[in-house]
């Protein structure tokens, strides 16, 4: 607890609100997800105290239920992220949130976060047909299981690719660490379309004070 102590004290120096989600999910599946989300709370109280209310983001559970195949639309396919996208993610990360990124440099925190997401754990790709080395739709899983980075370029949007993606996904960890393991996402607030995507897709929307954040029974010791 005195590491989680020094940890909260060092990334809170500066408050950023919006990277508090980012915090919390690495902790979602600790035992200790009670005493991070005090010790946060404790800590920007004199800016925002106890009113969860005011937290920018909202988590989403999914659901035990097997996800029903969608057909994939002619002239796209679906496939792992690979190291070689990275560049790609990253600066089309950079142009949606003003963020100036150095290309391939661990110095750069987004790079860093698209690079770890990409070759730690599955995170998978839509690609075109004439172009299959460049992914135009992405997803991944961040640490503790919280699915993010759902992306679909513009020029390629409601052809359905983002609900394949969430369905593929969640299959993935599903077979991976069975039904038992309750994957989750985080949405701002603000972003109404990907909160409606995903309840459209059983994902139950929970504000961050609920109480079901321990999802695996086998990790509640860990």
């Amino acid at each position: 607890l005195g590491e989680i102590d020094m940890f909260l004290d060092r990334v809170l120096i500066d408050i950023n609100v919006e990277n508090l989600a980012g915090w919390i999910q690495m902790n979602l599946q600790s035992k200790h997800f009670d005493y991070v989300f005090k010790g946060i709370g404790k800590r920007i109280g004199s800016e925002y105290g106890e009113d969860l209310k005011k937290w920018d983001h909202n988590l989403l559970i999914a659901p035990v239920s097997t996800p029903k195949e969608i057909t994939m639309p002619q002239g796209y396919t679906l496939g792992p992220l690979l190291e070689c996208h990275i560049d790609v993610i990253t600066g089309q990360w950079a142009r949606d949130t003003g963020i100036t990124v150095k290309s391939n440099s661990p110095d750069s925190s987004l790079w860093y976060t698209v690079m770890t997401n990409v070759t730690q754990r599955p995170a998978f790709g839509i690609f075109t047909e004439s172009d299959p080395g460049t992914p135009i739709a992405w997803i991944a899983i961040y640490p503790g299981g919280c699915v993010g980075m759902l992306h679909v370029l513009e020029q390629h949007q409601r052809r359905g690719l983002a609900r394949i993606l969430i369905r593929h996904t969640l299959k993935a960890i599903q077979d991976t660490h069975g039904m038992g393991c309750r994957a989750h996402t985080c949405a701002k607030k603000i972003n109404t379309p990907s909160l409606n995507l995903f309840q459209s897709e059983g994902w139950e929307l929970q504000p961050y004070c609920n109480k079901v954040m321990i999802f695996r029974s086998d990790l509640s010791e860990q």
